[in-house]
């Protein structure tokens, strides 16, 4: 480990148990656990049958911890001087979300200062590593099935991550993409990641 790593780690430990962090966690943790109880064990807690108490004490502590990292990040800010995209609602149609992509691609490929170099185009998968609990895996699981959607299993989640890139070499894109998931894209403790690349 090195010096700036070990910095790193002291920063986001000062930023974790200050500022009301464990408080607020412990109040997610002690919300969403129970919940997550019912939902993972409920047919063994209704019909008065064997708790896992290992997956009852991950219950609670995944919350947390999700809660802890959420407000570490939130504290430490991103810093960057990216231009920002043109604003878009949430619920605008397709039509205009796919206008308003082109006009920042267009507007990309038209900078001065990408005149020249190739742009790569980006897409992080990252997911939950096996034997890790999804709760929202779960609780979409539930839901499908209360929808009439039978026979769905083993519903894992995740999220699809893209951006464009400034470099005309795949490997040394690839790189750069690598090094952004172990630093900051996917939680490597509990998430897998794919990238894929359009050169």
């Amino acid at each position: 480990m090195t010096a700036s790593d070990g910095n790193r780690v002291e920063v986001w430990w000062r930023l974790a148990v200050s500022n009301g962090v464990p408080r607020r966690a412990m109040i997610v943790a002690l919300v969403v656990g129970p919940l997550l109880t019912l939902i993972n064990q409920g047919d063994a807690i209704a019909s008065g049958g064997e708790i896992n108490w290992l997956k009852a004490g991950l219950t609670f502590l995944v919350p947390y911890v999700v809660a802890t990292v959420g407000a570490v990040g939130a504290g430490r800010g991103v810093k960057g001087t990216a231009k920002s995209a043109p604003s878009v609602p949430c619920n605008a149609e397709p039509a205009r979300l796919s206008s308003a992509r082109s006009a920042t691609q267009d507007s990309a490929r038209e900078s001065p200062e990408n005149s020249g170099v190739q742009s790569v185009k980006a897409r992080v998968h990252v997911t939950l590593k096996n034997g890790v609990l999804d709760p929202q895996g779960k609780a979409i699981e539930h839901a499908l099935a209360d929808l009439g959607f039978q026979g769905v299993e083993d519903v894992r989640q995740g999220k699809v991550i893209e951006f464009s890139l400034d470099e005309s070499d795949p490997e040394h894109a690839r790189a750069a993409v690598e090094a952004m998931c172990e630093k900051l894209l996917a939680n490597t403790v509990i998430e897998n990641y794919a990238i894929e690349l359009d050169v």
